[in-house]
């Protein structure tokens, strides 16, 4: 069964992850549905750019949404 996952990309690159601009050493770059973390990894791969020092990895979206909820949650 697919599920939804969040896929990051790790590592600084000038090219398309710049330290310097104030992006972060991990981002989230897609959200896919997919079997597992590493067909979900696997699918992004094809979407986004990766440069020789970054990888992907990947968390279920459902996860990453309910962490989200409870961080913009009013003081």
């Amino acid at each position: 069964m697919k599920q939804g996952y969040i896929v990051y990309r790790h590592g600084w690159n000038p090219v398309n992850q710049d330290a310097a601009t104030g992006l972060p050493e991990k981002m989230a770059v897609a959200r896919v549905e997919a079997k597992c973390p590493e067909e979900a990894c696997e699918l992004a791969s094809q979407q986004i750019t990766l440069q020789r020092n970054q990888y992907l990895s990947a968390e279920l979206a459902s996860e990453v949404d309910a962490k989200e909820a409870i961080l913009n949650q009013p003081a």
